[in-house]
């Protein structure tokens, strides 16, 4: 029982803990909502994973996050994301049609920051 008690903790650590604008500036946009957070740990996953075949895109996300949130809210937010500069949409040099959904380097150092905080 004590094992489910810390890692509940943990997770109460972490809701709190990205919450902190002083710190985690660029993560407290995503934790307001359930999609928004979703997004955040999607696009970082996409980003991270070399291996990843799919390209994250907006269509991407919005299946990914369809059973959050309608299609027009989860593309508003992706929209807001990209204007505040958390988020940013780089052509595809495949197809100029597709943008590609990466983190800014700031949402990658406090992504980063936050996570070395829930592992200390």
């Amino acid at each position: 029982m004590s094992q489910i008690l810390k890692r509940t903790e943990n997770l109460l650590l972490a809701l709190e803990s990205i919450n902190d604008k002083s710190r985690f500036a660029s993560l407290s946009n995503f934790r307001r909502s359930v999609y928004g957070f979703k997004i955040l740990v999607d696009v970082m996953h996409s980003y991270l994973n070399n291996d990843n075949a799919e390209l994250c895109t907006k269509e991407y996300l919005t299946k990914r996050v369809s059973s959050l949130a309608s299609r027009a809210t989860i593309i508003n937010f992706i929209n807001d994301q990209i204007s505040f500069g958390s988020l940013v949409a780089n052509t595809s040099s495949i197809d100029g049609r597709i943008k590609i959904i990466t983190p800014s380097d700031s949402l990658i150092n406090d992504y980063q920051d936050w996570l070395d905080y829930l592992t200390q």
